[in-house]
Order: structure tokens, then sequence, then C-alpha cells
């Protein structure tokens, strides 16, 4: 630019000397002399200044940065309407951390060009500087830093704007700021609109999807994802996000794929008799474990965080021992104070649990954590009370719980303002909760969903959705749906809250405050899934069959591979009395997801109620439990096949165990109330079919609990 300054300077001169006076000129007064005298000491001021501008930059370039300030300066003095100068100036400060007098050389420019998006950009540079101190955040600072750089992006929508090293779009540091002032769905926008304004962008698609992860919105983070990681798709980051994204959508075979392929993974054919032993014959001597899976220690798998989010992912598939010879290699390589060794052994708990072998995991916990930092090993600390809960230990649960709990909590009950503070304490106080809840410690549980409130302030709605949910749970439907309409308001944002809403709705009969709720959350995006889902499960409920029936497949037609609507539809199909098809459905999800704990549930309950291939349905239901071994409804599906086989006191064990973890279910006592029949303890059978009748909601569930009382 002082080049252009320099010659436009030496053209004026050379037009003066030659262009001829006008007879106007001649007949100016002296004033109009003095005026051309001044414009001309102006030009020559400029002049310097631009070759004081060039010797401040060569002494920049060579490091000398106090001698190259006091030269921008001296041309600021001999230009001082020169924006150019005081913009260049002002990021010199800005580089050696003076934001002050950067700050007062940006304002002054803008005096001078109030729209001049350089300008913007240097204040915004500044406020950004000021924004981030230590670990602190200055909310005012960032605000102020993001009315500048969307002022800059008003001026030139693909502006970039240097941050450190490098350059990043304007757009893309406003949604950034935005998250960190926590307004999540400026945020969201902001994201979008980088996104979208640059398809060719795998950058800016990662982090509109991570922000979609962060809200949960997993189909929208896969979708999103997808781009990025076709444009790059050896990038671990991408590969990462994608794949964890589809992993919470069901969607666990193409996880898998994308993990297997990003640490280089080969599928190998599984051997048997004599090419088996042969294989095992072979093996190294160097390995006498006989471990294939040993590739960390030979070096054939990095080691890196993809390897455990791959383990993690064979674990929700079901493969647990592959699960397990994965990470035993690295249990051996890994230091044991370590964040990778902790994490590799909660995915190893987790499988074996899931596996069944839940004593083990115990012991495995248990080791692991002596020793051990409660605050650096809270997951740990999770699996393992999780662990005492599926044993019915709720005291020992609650018991770690609050060990845990103590370590982050500050005297006054509050926990630190940093997310993961209160991340962690909702954790801890929910699984505190719940716990007390599963034990039938009701006004234990509705206390902790209270302190919950006031360990994570106003803006949490957590607490809410847990005291809805327990009132739903407990039948008060009325009290759950003004609890649900009042947190609702306050929390507009939060989707699940509307979601309890239409069903306490829907449960008390008013199905035009269901359907208006659940209408008014469709956004024509990938999400909408889970209100056609949710909608398509109250109208159920409702006995609304043909309705349930269109909502599921609506959901189907937005993800054709996701499962949930066709494990709802299976449900609707078979309250139609159409079996074939449920059962086909339910096939279809295996298919689509072959190690999903509520598809092995259903289809293992679908043929032990018809008994039918009862082997099958046992080794489906079996699994469906070791999954999730607290779940009331795998429970009841395992007792009531045991009841089909006759397998008596093993069917009560389940059956007693199920009621317990899902008291408001009719088809749970009515079941116990079968088993109690048929084992000749009458009266309470009666007493569990009475508690059926005022649970049951489908008019075929209700004749069939009246015939058994004998009632019409």
């Amino acid at each position: 630019m002082t080049k252009n300054i320099m010659v436009r300077s030496a053209v004026f001169a050379l037009a003066l000397a030659v262009a001829p006076l006008s007879a106007d000129l001649k007949a100016a007064p002296a004033a109009g002399f003095a005026a051309q005298d001044n414009k001309d000491a102006q030009a020559d001021k400029r002049t310097q200044a631009a070759k004081k501008y060039l010797e401040a930059k060569r002494l920049e370039d060579s490091g000398n940065i106090p001698a190259a300030v006091a030269a921008y300066k001296e041309a600021v003095t001999l230009d001082p309407a020169s924006v150019d100068l005081r913009i260049t100036l002002g990021s010199l400060y800005l580089k050696n951390r003076n934001t002050i007098d950067a700050e007062a050389q940006a304002r002054e420019a803008m005096k001078i060009a109030a729209d001049n998006a350089q300008v913007h950009k240097l204040l915004a540079r500044v406020y950004l500087a000021q924004t981030f101190v230590g670990t602190t955040v200055v909310k005012d600072k960032a605000r102020a830093a993001i009315a500048e750089l969307e002022q800059v992006v008003k001026l030139d929508p693909a502006a970039k704007v240097e941050v450190g090293d490098h350059e990043m779009p304007a757009m893309t540091i406003v949604g950034e700021l935005y998250w960190t002032v926590e307004e999540q769905d400026k945020a969201l926008d902001a994201f979008k609109k980088v996104s979208e304004g640059n398809a060719t962008s795998d950058e800016a698609h990662f982090q509109l999807a991570s922000l979609y992860f962060q809200k949960r919105k997993y189909r929208d983070a896969a979708q999103i994802a997808r781009k990025a990681y076709d444009i790059n798709p050896k990038s671990p980051q991408y590969a990462s996000l994608l794949a964890r994204s589809l992993l919470y959508i069901g969607r666990t075979q193409e996880a898998l794929d994308i993990y297997k392929k990003a640490i280089g993974v080969k599928d190998t054919p599984a051997k048997t008799g004599k090419d088996a032993k042969d294989a095992k014959d072979a093996k190294d001597p160097k390995d006498p474990s006989g471990d294939d899976d040993d590739d960390v220690i030979h070096g054939n798998l990095p080691l890196s965080p993809l390897i455990f989010e791959y383990a993690e992912a064979l674990v929700y598939a079901g493969r647990y021992d592959e699960a397990i010879s994965k990470l035993d290699p690295l249990l051996k390589l890994l230091r044991k104070d370590s964040s990778p060794y902790l994490q590799a052994i909660r995915i190893k708990t987790d499988a074996l649990k899931r596996a069944g072998k839940r004593d083990e995991a115990v012991r495995t916990l248990e080791e692991a954590l002596k020793g051990q930092d409660v605050s650096d090993s809270l997951p740990l600390v999770y699996s393992l009370a999780e662990t005492y809960e599926g044993n019915l230990q709720f005291d020992k649960a609650v018991s770690i719980y609050e060990e845990a709990l103590n370590s982050i909590v500050n005297p006054d009950g509050t926990v630190s303002d940093n997310e993961q503070s209160k991340n962690s304490a909702r954790i801890i106080l929910q699984r505190i909760g719940l716990a007390y809840r599963l034990a039938g410690k009701r006004d234990k549980a509705m206390e902790t969903f209270e302190k919950m409130k006031k360990v994570l302030g106003p803006d949490s709605p957590v607490a809410d959705q847990l005291i809805i949910d327990t009132l739903i749970n407990e039948g008060k439907y009325k009290e759950a749906l003004d609890q649900a309409t009042t947190a609702a308001a306050h929390f507009p944002d939060e989707r699940g809250l509307k979601f309890q809403r239409a069903q306490a709705a829907g449960k008390l009969g008013d199905m035009q405050t269901a359907d208006a709720t659940l209408r008014g959350l469709l956004k024509q995006s990938a999400e909408d899934v889970d209100v056609y889902l949710y909608w398509s499960s109250v109208q159920l409920d409702a006995n609304q069959l043909k309705e349930a029936e269109d909502s599921a497949r609506k959901a189907m037609e937005i993800d054709t591979k996701d499962i949930g609507p066709l494990i709802t539809l299976s449900s609707i199909q078979e309250r139609q009395k159409r079996y074939k098809d449920s059962e086909a459905t339910l096939r279809r999800a295996l298919e689509i997801d072959p190690d999903n704990a509520t598809v092995l549930n259903n289809l293992g309950y679908f043929l032990a109620d018809r008994n039918e291939r009862l082997a099958e349905a046992e080794a489906l239901i079996r699994r469906a439990v070791n999954i999730e071994p607290t779940n009331g409804s795998f429970l009841d599906s395992l007792g009531w096949l045991l009841y089909r086989q006759s397998k008596l006191p093993e069917a009560q064990k389940y059956l007693e165990l199920a009621v317990i973890y899902q008291a408001r279910s009719a088809t749970i006592h009515d079941h116990l109330g079968d088993l109690y029949k048929k084992i000749g303890q009458t009266d309470k059978a009666r007493a569990k079919w009475e508690d059926a009748l005022k649970l049951a909601t489908e008019p075929d569930e209700t004749r069939r609990i009246k015939e058994k009382l004998g009632k019409k």
C-alpha cells in the first residue's frame, strides 16, 4: 500500500510541474496559494510516512521490535489519517501482547474508517487476546469479539482472521466464542453458515459435527461428520467422530468398519480343525499366550485413542472376548496411573460384565483402583458402583458414589464453575438418585434430585428431567405433565422435556397436547427421526395403532438404517396381531445391528411368548440380560422364558427381580401372577394380577387379566 502512496505523490508532483495555470488560478487570491502549499506539505508528510513505514518494516523483519515500534509511531505522526499504518502498528503491539496500545490504535482507526473490515479484525483480535486469561474466560470480552467479528462478516462474508500462527474463517471463531459463552444455538448457527458456505471445507464440517455431537444430536453429527470424512478419510479425528456418532444411533457395524480402516485392522477368517491346530503350532515362541491380538506389542497396531474406541465398539457389538484381546496387550504396556490404562480397564470390565462375568469385573476394578486418586479415576468408580447395583448391592453402590462426589464438591455443597466438574457432579448425583430409586427409597431419590438443582445451578435441566421421569414411572401423570410444562417453559431449547410432556399427556389420554407438543419439535432435519419415533411410542401407548405405524414409517423414511423405528414398528405389528410381520421386522433390525440388546430381547421374548424355538429365544435373551443386567424388561423376558420351560425356581428369581427394576409394568406383574399360581401361591397370584390390572392400558391385556380374576 505504501508504494501506491509514493507513486500517487510522485504523479501529483509531476502534474503540478507540467500543468499550465488556468485563468482562474492566475487570478486566485493569496489564500488559494496557501491552501496549495498546505496540500503540498501534507503530500510530503505522507511520502515521509511511507519511507518511515518501509524502515519500520525492515526493523520488524530483523527482529528489532522496539525500534520498529518507534518507526511506526513516527510514520503515524506524519500521517495520522492513515488507517493502514494504525492497523500495522496495532498488530505489532498485539503480537507483543500489548493489548492496551493495540486497542488504542484500533479505536483511532475506527474513528477514521468505521466500515473498514481490517479495523474490525484488529479490534476483534484484541478482544480475543483479552478473552482467555490463563484458564479463565472473560465473557464480556468474548462477546465484544463476537460483535466485531460479526461486523467483519457483514463487510466480507469470506473473511479470515489471524489467530496465533494461522488464519481461521471469522464465522468459525464466532461459533467457537458463542460455544465458550454457552450460547449453543448461536454457535450452531455460526458453524452451519461456515459448513454450508464451503462444501469442500472438511474442517468446517468437522466443527459443525462436533457441536452436533456435544448437543447429543447424533444423527446430524453422523451426517455432517461423513462429509468431513469423505474429504479426508485419513484423518483420525474425522474417523473417530463419525464412528462414535454412528455407534450412538445403533449403526455398530458401520462404526467398526471405520475403526478397522483407520487403525489398519484386517479381517482374518476363523480357523477350525487342522487349520486351527497348525496356526497354534506356528505361534511366535516369544508369545506363549498364543494371542493373535497381541498386535500392539509387536507394532502391528498403533497405540492411539482409536484402538480404545475400537475395543469399546466391539463391546457394543457383543464381541466381548475380541475386545478384551485387544485391550490386554495394552494393559501390559501402560503405566497403572496413566489415563489410557484407566480407560482400558473401564472398557475391559464393561466387556466382562456384559459377558456375565461380574465377579471377575469387580476384582479387576478393585485391583485397578488401588492407589488411584478418586478424582482421576471416576469412570472406574462409576463402573464398580454399577456392578454392585447389578448385584442388588445398592448401599455399597451409593457409598462409592458418595465418596466420588466428595472428591469434587466444595465445602458449601457447590462445585467449581467449569464444565468438567459440573459434568462429573451431574453423573454422580444422577447415579445416586437412580440407585435409591431402584432400591425403593423414593424419598431419598427425590431428595438427591433436588440436591442436584443446587449443585448444578439454574441452567441445568437434568434434575427436572429425572423428577419428571420418576413421576411418570410412579403413574403420577398429571403431576408429571405440570412439572414438564413448567420445566419446558424454563428450558425452551431442551427437547427431552418436551418429549416427557408429550409422554405424560399421552398417558392421560390428552393426545391433543401430546400431538401439538411433538409437532412443534419437527425441524425438517435428521433429528426428526427421534420426534417421529417418540410420537409413535406415545400413539402406541394410546392404542392409536394406525397413527403409530404412520409415525414409525416416517422415521424409517428419514433414516433407513436406524433400528429404533423398526423396533417400535414390530411392537405395533404384534399389537395388530401381524405376528409374521413383527418377527420379520425384528430380524431386519438384527441384520442392521446384530448385538443390539433391545432387539435381542424383543425377538427372544417374541419367540418365548409363543412357545416357539425356545433354545434360540434363550440365547438371544441371555445376551440381552448380560448387556443390561438391571433392565426389568429383559429380566422379565428371561423369567418368562424359564417359566415356559417349567424351570420355575429360576423363573421366580428373574421375575421377582424384574418387578423391582420395573414396578410399573402390567406385563411383569401378570407374568409373576401366573408363576405364583403355578407354584400354588394363589393369594399372591391374585394380588399380582390386581396390580397388573391397575397398570394395564392395552384392551386385550386388560381383558385377559380380568378373566384370570374372574371379573367382567
